[in-house]
């Protein structure tokens, strides 16, 4: 492929990824120099209705979707072999998947960071009446832009148009979509009538998982995990990452509920409980910049600066409840009647003591 042109458009460079499904490219743009990643699909899939299918739905939804949280696609094509291929924006760092896989867990303060990015691309998505369905780390790409992280959602592949049950006819009646760590109790069980909600599980699961190193539910066979999905409770987070503030696994444990009406309601609803926990800043040493994978830059302003915060700066468990809508506060817990002092050299006080407890990018897309 390399040194070949796609429709006299697209001049094809290097192969820089490979998966089971295709192959993608870093090509050059005839006409501007450019430089955009081609997605094509490999020739044993091409000749699979459903795969092609699937790479023409990516490029029809994802192409109208036009946001900074979310890897644009520019154009579509047919090879002379019949493998359709896809025009996409070029992105240069790594997956929330790579760096968890090269670096370990994700310091909460960062992946708070990242996942409100995230949640942006989502609403954006969902105000388009589109559901990813295949939320997790390896379709969170984290790119260096400007001195800062920006995180963008990729792979539309099985999205779905919302209350539009006729919008692909890879969902069929009873089929199973979406990656099976990452499904919501409702994918498991094979319903139709999907909503936002189940982004907010599959965001639930990553953040879970890029928190801990572990994924919330996992099991030998396939079968053993939908019962995993639909019947268990997964270990509490703080006991796997002490260090993450109470308030913001209270959040995980929000998003992660069976029953999707007790679930957050919404990304934006999800987004708004995780806001108060992006100012934590624990204090560190600096980050070395060896090694490979996306450099390390500053998170927030200050630089490398890192300071440790007081109890009082951290948001706390008061704070989270605060920004959780009304049908998801929990019931308030009534203190235990005090016991009368026995001792004369004890004196009461009228009020007990408080406690503190969180490159390229086309400018707009090309047609013939």
């Amino acid at each position: 492929m390399q040194g070949r042109v796609l429709d006299g458009r697209y001049r094809i460079i290097a192969a820089i990824g490979q998966g089971g499904m295709g192959t993608v490219y870093e090509a050059e743009e005839v006409s501007s120099g450019g430089r955009v990643a081609v997605k094509v699909l490999k020739p044993e899939h091409a000749e699979k209705p459903e795969a092609v299918a699937r790479l023409r739905h990516e490029a029809q939804i994802a192409g109208g979707l036009r946001h900074e949280n979310i890897c644009a696609v520019f154009d579509v094509g047919i090879l002379d072999d019949a493998s359709p291929y896809v025009v996409m924006e070029r992105l240069h760092g790594e997956t929330l998947a790579s760096r968890l896989s090269r670096t370990g867990p994700v310091p909460p303060n960062e992946l708070v960071e990242i996942m409100l990015q995230v949640l942006e691309g989502l609403r954006a998505a969902h105000a388009r009446k589109v559901l990813h369905r295949d939320m997790k780390p390896d379709n969170i790409f984290l790119v260096e832009a400007a001195g800062r992280v920006v995180a963008k959602v990729v792979d539309f592949g099985i999205s779905k148009g919302m209350g539009d049950e006729k919008a692909h006819h890879l969902t069929r009646t009873g089929m199973v979509m979406g990656t099976p760590y990452y499904m919501s109790p409702e994918q498991a069980m094979g319903e139709r009538d999907l909503d936002g909600r189940v982004d907010v599980w599959g965001s639930g699961v990553a953040i879970y998982e890029a928190l801990t190193g572990i994924r919330p539910f996992v099991a030998k066979n396939y079968n053993a995990l939908l019962v995993q999905i639909l019947t268990a409770i997964p270990k509490p987070l703080e006991e796997l990452r002490p260090d993450v503030p109470r308030g913001l696994a209270e959040v995980v444990r929000h998003a992660l509920e069976k029953r999707r009406e007790k679930r957050f309601g919404s990304v934006v609803e999800l987004r708004s409980a995780l806001v108060p926990f992006r100012t934590i800043v624990v204090a560190r040493p600096a980050p070395s910049r060896a090694g490979i994978g996306l450099p390390k830059v500053p998170m927030f302003t200050g630089g490398e600066d890192y300071s440790s915060t007081t109890s009082d700066d951290e948001p706390t468990l008061e704070m989270a409840r605060d920004a959780l809508p009304q049908h998801l506060q929990p019931e308030p817990i009534q203190p235990e009647p005090a016991q009368p002092e026995t001792d004369p050299e004890l004196t009461e006080v009228d009020d007990p003591p408080s406690f503190a407890d969180s490159d390229h990018a086309l400018t707009e897309r090309r047609r013939r």
